[in-house]
């Protein structure tokens, strides 16, 4: 249901163009990743089906609030990194409701506005 308060609208693009699949679509707002490529109006190409692993991409859902960030586990306690040092990496705290939705397998970049 949260996801779908997000929804801009339905594209229809060649399967062949993302593998294995796309699960949705995700306009970036903000600029916690720009250190990797990842720029405020980039659309990101999300698989859910994907298990994040060290160093992966990742759209994650902390306490109700999408974010996009590096997932890392250190000693067994996972992080999710910035890739600008002006934003805070998130560390989950006791309690904290956190859930990776996908892996970010591509970005949809626009040079021209």
């Amino acid at each position: 249901v949260l996801a779908a308060e997000h929804v801009e609208r339905h594209l229809q693009l060649p399967p062949q163009m993302f593998s294995p699949r796309a699960d949705y679509f995700l306009r970036v707002k903000g600029m916690s990743m720009r250190d990797a490529g990842i720029l405020d109006g980039d659309v990101l190409v999300v698989d859910r089906a994907l298990k994040p692993r060290n160093s992966m991409v990742v759209v994650a859902v902390v306490d109700g609030e999408f974010t996009v960030k590096t997932f890392r586990t250190v000693a067994g306690r996972l992080r999710l990194q910035a890739a600008n040092p002006a934003y805070p990496d998130i560390v989950p705290q006791e309690g904290q409701v956190l859930e990776v939705w996908g892996v970010v397998t591509a970005a949809i970049k626009r040079f021209v506005v």
